[in-house]
């Protein structure tokens, strides 16, 4: 049925930032390269520092999926929304917090930096309404036949403009001790530009679920 294959897509996407995660820390671990050292096999100082690198890409960007709801730790399926009205609660109240967010950006930034913003987009703490927002939209979806597959297209979107305000964030913090061209004002205006992308679909999702922002 149209249903059935309705949620058999929804159960089956898989979730990017988490197997890209697992397949870099996977690939790039440091007890990989052990083994292949320990097996006679040539390993090269720049195989090794990719690999830190890698890996260490790869711990932040679990680190985002967690935070943002895309990967089901305990403390996770804790917090998250159980129920359709709590859902809609906190889809309302974080759609608000990112507003408050980009109308505020340059007091939350100069008091807080980088991870001023990261709060707010559920990735550092988890007081902000936007912490385990995906399972929110889920959860709603699964309880509505009427909602079309563009709504969950829709909140993969909102995931990836949020995963990408936070790396701009996060950017913020150190550009100012890095050889890299820029200033962290740089980064804070592209991590908005983000959030404002991100509104933009949500407020699609909310009138799709009769929600006032």
């Amino acid at each position: 049925s149209p249903r059935s294959r309705k949620m058999d897509h929804f159960r089956s996407r898989p979730r990017a930032p988490v197997l890209l995660a697992a397949i870099l820390a996977l690939a790039t671990s440091s007890s990989a390269l052990r083994t292949l050292v320990a097996h006679g096999a040539p390993v090269s100082r720049r195989s090794a520092c990719a690999a830190t690198v890698a890996a260490a890409l790869a711990a932040r960007s679990t680190r985002t999926a967690a935070a943002t709801g895309a990967t089901s730790g305990s403390k996770g399926k804790k917090d998250q929304a159980k129920t359709p009205e709590a859902a809609r609660l906190q889809i309302v109240r974080a759609y608000q917090e990112l507003g408050d967010l980009l109308r505020d950006m340059d007091r939350v930034t100069a008091e807080e930096g980088g991870d001023g913003i990261r709060r707010v987009v559920g990735t550092v703490g988890t007081t902000s309404a936007v912490y385990l927002i995906e399972p929110a939209f889920r959860l709603l979806f699964a309880a509505d036949d009427t909602l079309p597959m563009e709504y969950i297209e829709n909140v993969e979107e909102i995931m990836r403009e949020l995963a990408e305000a936070d790396g701009q964030a996060y950017s913020a913090n150190f550009i100012s001790f890095s050889s890299a061209k820029g200033k962290p004002e740089d980064y804070f205006k592209r991590s908005a530009q983000a959030i404002v992308r991100a509104r933009a679909r949500w407020l699609e999702l909310m009138q799709m679920l009769a929600l006032k922002p």
